[in-house]
């Protein structure tokens, strides 16, 4: 964006605030690991509940505080910008580095934090969950699973964080902390000690009445520094603006916000605790925000309290808080989740009878992002047919600033999904918003625990190899036979098939494993403020959640896989343009010398041009994933569903998977999303692309499909192309599709960002399930986003 047009669309304290935001350098707070030593050293033999509270209240009582200039007051680090390393996670890794990554950038580190750092290295590195999960699949299964991530078969086979979660922030508004101590205490009331199950009960309502106690004192702390600030301070609107955020802190989150600030407040020191007590994406997002702070901003209105001028920018400053968070990753987690924190923020949807649940400040989150274009948070528009058109043409307006938001996701899908998997009430599965990077859940209800992300491509590659993976020579699948054994498509699909059915059990139960073992590391504070986890007296990973919106699986480049699948049967075994081994022997050279066969190979038919021959294959490759990952229950024995997004894991698996008979080169990024067209292929324009979108996944049975589209800024100009655009996205709902989001950028600029990227240190794009600054992704990533057909209308 041009800086002469932010600064008129920005005040200027919102501006300031942000140069400083994104000027503050990356870094990595070592008091957290510091703290973990001495609290697990301190309470060996306690319940883990008990440990991990005792350790969120040691940080919520010595974290060192942090003041801006930003009204709403809280840092997750005593750092502008930083995060905390997580060595019970996963650790060795961390003595491998000379920095540390967050999504900005690399943190560098002093003698004093390197050597608290190894020191916490030492302590975890063979307790940490990742290597724990590692040894016992090994020795129960004869599986490494860093074999399966380093040979591209997948990754994430051990969490390294929680589950996603979305808290009741409207329940911490309305009741405040004190009001569930006192369901807590309450629930205590009803146990009998002598029941072992009780006692369990009796540790966790201990472990969550200690942290809920940590955030208040926590925030009067920072009541107490504003109330120092403001004695010293002479200049009198800044002496006032102190004196409220005294006065703020020393309210909420302990008691029922009384006005709007208060609500944001609220719902910042939730995610705040949240994201300390573990630092990593996809929890705790803004969800539905309109609907738990519209009642105190009407009363707000009403009494001349505030204005909406007032509320943009208070969401500007929210919106800036949320950029702050950061998470510490390792050397190969940021190629396969960038930058995406996944701090979603939905507007529109319904109410629970069924009407649209649009109100002002829905309105309000779209020009607050409309004018500060960042990648957090998320906004997401549940989409329906009662929205107006005003607020779809404002939708729109967004969507042309180029950060590809929002996203839209279909109310009515998602509402089927939940009946269809959770059995739910109408009322309550209206309740829609997003989490994950697609994802739907009931916001305040749901628990999500999220398990590997699978390549359906390397399925191709080892049924051409007899399960070889050819790049490394290492046998990975059964042997199915050699590329030239098969006579017939049929038999080749049949290999293929096999592999999956492979596959797909045996990862699942590795992130069944992970998860049990991941109980011992239990959050006190995401679940407190997660219904039913009180009622029921259960951690969020111990099922204590309403709702088990899980994600599961997640199966990325089935696109490329289908299109490969298409390619042999049309040019071997229809056309007999060639045999499976010359085609396998021009893979193996990754076409050099093979030109005229991947030139077949590229102009062979594709998905998204509305054609059947392909269509037809990419559906039924869900279907097999869908019907072999069923055959499991999650790791608690719920019943449970599959997923179909990419985040980067396309570019990421990429690196691992060689040349494939759709004419892609070996190394190169696969297909991104799951229901994307492979860049350039999608020739027929963008009504035949998403009919072959809609139709080729089950998008009630699997918990989300991932589609991304590009459009050149011309194409969305003025109001006739963007009722057209509009017209596009509900032919697309109507036949059944559930998300869609779109870059809405000129490829020129792209290129031009990739030279010169200080002159486009604001540039926001659409990468996955999520937004983030073009010049801080990866080289490949940005090339695969210039590469995206750029359509028209």
């Amino acid at each position: 964006m041009d800086a002469a047009v932010e600064t008129l669309m920005l005040s200027e304290r919102v501006r300031k605030e942000k140069e400083e935001l994104f000027a503050a350098p990356a870094r990595v707070d070592t008091q957290r690991a510091q703290l973990l030593l001495e609290v697990y050293e301190d309470t060996k033999g306690e319940p883990p509940v008990i440990r991990r509270a005792k350790l969120f209240d040691r940080i919520c009582a010595e974290k060192e505080i942090l003041i801006d200039m930003n009204p709403i007051v809280g840092t997750i680090t005593g750092y502008k910008y930083g995060s905390y390393p997580q060595p019970e996670m996963g650790a060795r890794w961390m003595k491998k580095v000379d920095k540390l990554g967050l999504q900005r950038g690399n943190a560098l580190l002093t003698e004093e934090e390197r050597e608290c750092i190894y020191n916490a290295v030492d302590y975890w590195k063979d307790t940490n969950l990742f290597n724990r999960a590692r040894d016992v699949v090994l020795k129960s299964l004869g599986i490494d699973f860093s074999v399966w991530q380093k040979c591209g078969v997948g990754t994430e086979f051990a969490p390294y964080g929680p589950m996603s979660s979305s808290p009741d922030f409207g329940k911490v508004i309305n009741d405040g902390f004190t009001g569930i101590l006192a369901e807590i205490e309450a629930e205590k009331g009803k146990l009998a000690i002598g029941n072992a199950e009780d006692i369990e009960k009796w540790y966790f309502y201990e472990g969550t009445s200690m942290c809920l106690n940590a955030m208040i004192n926590l925030a009067g702390r920072y009541a107490s520094q504003a109330r120092k600030m403001a004695g010293k301070e002479s200049n009198t609107q800044r002496k006032r603006e102190l004196e409220r955020i005294a006065e703020v802190c020393e309210w909420v989150p302990a008691n029922p916000a009384r006005s709007f600030h208060e609500a944001i407040q609220a719902t910042w020191f939730t995610i705040l605790g949240v994201w300390i007590e573990s630092p990593t994406t996809l929890f705790a997002p803004p969800s539905r925000l309109p609907q738990y702070t519209y009642s105190l901003y009407c009363s707000d209105k009403a009494t001349n309290m505030i204005t909406d001028e007032d509320v943009i920018e208070l969401l500007e400053f929210f919106f800036l808080k949320l950029n702050g968070l950061a998470m510490v990753i390792a050397p190969h987690g940021f190629a396969w989740s960038q930058s995406r924190l996944g701090l979603h923020l939905a507007v529109g949807g319904l109410t629970p009878n069924g009407e649209d649940a649009t109100n002002e400040l829905d309105w309000l989150v779209l020009e607050a992002q409309r004018r500060i274009q960042l990648p957090e948070p998320l906004v997401d528009l549940v989409y329906h047919d009662k929205l107006s058109d005003d607020f779809l043409l404002k939708c729109v307006e967004l969507v042309r600033t180029g950060i590809g938001q929002p996203a839209f996701h279909n109310a009515d899908i998602a509402i089927a999904r939940h009946l269809y998997h959770d059995k739910m009430p109408l009322e309550e599965a209206r309740n829609v918003s997003i989490v994950g990077c697609v994802q739907s859940c009931v916001p305040g209800y749901s628990s999500a625990p999220w398990e590997a992300v699978f390549n359906t491509a390397k399925m191709i590659e080892l049924a051409l190899n007899n399960g070889k993976d050819p790049l490394t020579g290492t046998p990975l699948g059964p042997q199915t036979g050699q590329a030239e054994s098969f006579q017939s498509y049929e038999e080749f699909y049949g290999a293929v098939v096999k592999q999956m059915e492979y596959f797909i059990p045996l990862a699942r139960t590795m992130c069944r494993t992970s998860w049990n073992l991941k109980k011992d590391l239990p959050v006190p504070f995401a679940s407190v403020v997660t219904n039913d986890c009180i009622k029921n007296g259960k951690d969020l990973q111990d099922g204590g959640a309403r709702y088990h919106a899980a994600n599961a699986m997640s199966f990325v480049a089935g696109v490329d896989s289908a299109n490969s699948l298409a390619a042999i049967k049309k040019l071997v075994f229809d056309e007999k343009q060639f045999g499976m081994k010359k085609l396998k022997d021009a893979l193996a050279a990754d076409f050099e010398g093979y030109e005229e066969i991947q030139k077949m190979c590229l102009d062979a038919p594709k998905y998204g041009n509305d054609d059947k021959y392909v269509d037809q294959i990419v559906k039924e490759l869900y279907q097999i994933c869908y019907r072999e990952h069923q055959k499991f229950a999650d790791y608690f024995e719920r019943p449970t569903k599959p997923e179909a997004f990419s985040v980067t894991s396309h570019f990421a698996m990429g690196r691992f998977t060689g040349a494939l008979p759709n004419g892609r080169k070996a190394r190169t990024p696969l297909t991104d999303a799951s229901v994307s067209a492979t860049p350039g292929t999608d020739k027929s324009g963008p009504t035949a692309l998403i009919k072959s979108a809609a139709k080729v996944i089950d998008t009630v049975k699997f918990g989300g499909n991932h589609f991304n589209m590009k459009f050149h800024p011309s194409a969305l100009d003025g109001v006739d192309k963007a009722r057209k655009f509009l017209s596009l996205i509900k032919t697309y709902m109507d036949l059944g599709g559930y998300h869609v989001q779109f870059n809405c950028v000129d490829s020129e600029d792209l290129r031009d960002a990739q030279l010169h990227p200080e002159k486009y240190r604001n540039l926001v794009v659409r990468v996955a399930g999520f937004s983030a600054f073009f010049i801080y992704l990866d080289p490949e990533v940005q090339g695969e986003i210039i590469k995206r057909t750029e359509l028209t209308l």
